[in-house]
């Protein structure tokens, strides 16, 4: 049945804003789910949802989508628009959000719970991505399995951040900071639930949690669910109690994402690299198809081709042959003449250059100078290039572009030859610096311009990712990367060819892991090179 707000476009879809084609079937009321859409302005999918804009939760729905458009995080799927559609009979407010691409927690548990690994580097993603948020005032508090999306990137995205915060019936009347604090535990006991699902693929019923009815409900003893070992034996000690004391009668667990964080740290999305190159694959075949399916279509039979008499293969008419033989005598004498002409000018040197020939008695008497000889080819090979040696540091400075521009001191222990000595950078909640910015850097002075052919970095973490960048202004902004390592250990970066300049950064994109914590904990920093003459 047509929701009494509808329009529908050219083909029958309904339509928002005379500009969002929903995709599936016409009608239904707005009820804030997400739908697919086309967008016919830009050409492009996206999702869109729809309330009633006399729904009472109508106006703080449309400040959270506001709210959510200033947050920068890839974690975050970008709100694209929000407003209300006027029509006839009654309006509706919509908040179109980019389509995510990908497979939910949902899907991935299709196949069977998940191993304890993968479970602590997906919710531990989701669970920095909403302690971003939570320092911008957004919270999500109604998480479910739907709600957490795996890329063919490798990035876990958080589906209706703030959102789904906004769609709450009945809100506790209290004060903002206590409201914060409500918002932040339901957050924290919604990533716990995520763990219980992950480790048993069933969905736990306790006070505080979304409800779910696509995975199985979990069993439960005493109004609360059963510990995840009770289900699975082979459940890590530590998940197994995060879950008990989270979902037990004395509200315990932890108060926020950070903290959960903390609890779930260190993790790497190493696990999923099986599953990202099955979910790349996929997509690669499904361009693959949408190219072939768009390509002009190629009838199975070929058009008749009108009948026409073949050309007679008989002795041509003797007219016809007298007339070709003319021809091709005609072209012998031609050539015959010219091929004279040219043999009676070889040895007449004055003619061929159109200038008048010297005669003997004109010649004078001393011969002519003969022309130099050339130079014999030299058979010494080039100098060789010289070796690249240890470069002089003329200063390091450790950068933090998208912090609060301080750093912990220090940084000359990088380059002072004692290899036990080391600097080390704040810590952080997660090898991705806890969704809080993308990288910090030691930016490394020369002194001159030289020819910089590899960079030696010595960490006492594990794993992580460093690139070498060319910094020619003195910082990241107008850097360029030349190389990318591994951090931890002892990572070699070396450019493709030797890169002239005076200044290098290291730059972490992924912190590495010392001691159960993600920091960056450099011992030695050596530039080799050569110095340019």
């Amino acid at each position: 049945m047509e929701h009494e707000g509808d329009v529908l476009d050219a083909v029958g879809r309904s339509t928002v804003a005379d500009r969002y084609a929903l995709d599936g079937e016409p009608g239904g009321a707005p009820d804030a789910r997400p739908r697919r859409a086309r967008d016919t302005t830009l050409d492009r999918w996206v999702r869109v949802r729809t309330l009633d804009a006399a729904d009472a939760r109508a106006a703080e729905f449309l400040d959270a989508a506001r709210r959510a458009a200033m947050v920068s995080d890839p974690h975050v799927p970008r709100v694209l628009d929000a407003g209300t559609d006027q029509r006839p009979g009654g309006g509706t407010v919509y908040v179109v959000e980019e389509d995510v691409e990908g497979r939910t927690l949902t899907d991935l548990l299709r196949q069977g719970p998940l191993q304890a690994p993968a479970v602590r580097s997906l919710v531990g993603e989701v669970a920095t991505a909403l302690d971003a948020a939570a320092r911008r005032g957004l919270h999500h508090t109604r998480l479910t399995p739907d709600s957490v999306v795996l890329g063919p990137d490798g990035v876990v995205r958080v589906v209706g951040l703030g959102l789904e915060a906004a769609l709450e019936k009945d809100p506790p009347v209290v004060s903002a900071a206590r409201a914060t604090v409500l918002a932040n535990r339901a957050d924290a006991v919604g990533l716990v639930a995520l763990v219980y699902a992950g480790l048993t693929g069933r969905w736990p019923a306790a006070a505080g949690i979304a409800a779910h009815r696509t995975l199985p409900a979990a069993p439960s003893g005493d109004g609360h669910p059963v510990p995840p070992k009770d289900i699975r034996p082979d459940v890590p000690n530590d998940l197994d109690t995060l879950c008990v004391v989270t979902f037990g009668p004395h509200e315990d667990g932890p108060r926020d994402p950070s903290e959960l964080a903390l609890q779930l740290a260190p993790w790497s999305m190493a696990v999923w690299a099986d599953v990202l190159r099955d979910m790349r694959g996929e997509r690669a075949t499904r361009e693959v198809r949408q190219r072939l399916a768009s390509r002009e279509v190629v009838p199975d039979e070929e058009p008749p081709v009108p009948f026409a008499a073949p050309a007679s293969t008989g002795r041509p008419p003797q007219s016809d042959s007298r007339l070709v033989l003319a021809i091709v005598a005609v072209c012998v004498v031609v050539g015959l003449v010219v091929a004279l002409w040219q043999l009676s000018r070889i040895g007449v040197p004055g003619e061929l250059s159109g200038q008048p020939a010297a005669t003997s008695s004109a010649a004078p008497s001393t011969p002519a100078a003969e022309s130099p000889a050339a130079p014999a080819p030299s058979t010494t090979p080039p100098p060789a290039a010289p070796a690249p040696v240890p470069l002089r540091v003329a200063g390091v400075t450790a950068i933090d572009p998208e912090g609060d521009g301080t750093s912990p001191g220090g940084v000359e222990r990088t380059v002072d030859g004692d290899p036990a000595s080391s600097w080390s950078s704040e810590r952080y909640t997660s090898a991705g610096f806890g969704g809080l910015k993308s990288g910090i850097g030691l930016l490394v002075d020369l002194g001159a311009d030289v020819d910089v052919t590899s960079v030696v970095l010595t960490d006492a973490g594990e794993g992580g990712r460093v690139e070498l960048r060319n910094a020619p202004t003195g910082g990241y902004e107008g850097s360029v990367p030349v190389a990318e390592s591994a951090a931890g250990g002892v990572a070699t970066l070396t450019p493709l060819t030797p890169v002239r300049t005076r200044t290098v950064l290291l730059w972490v994109t992924q912190l590495p892991t010392t001691d159960g914590q993600a920091r960056l904990t450099v011992s030695e920093l050596q530039v080799l090179g050569t110095p340019v003459p």
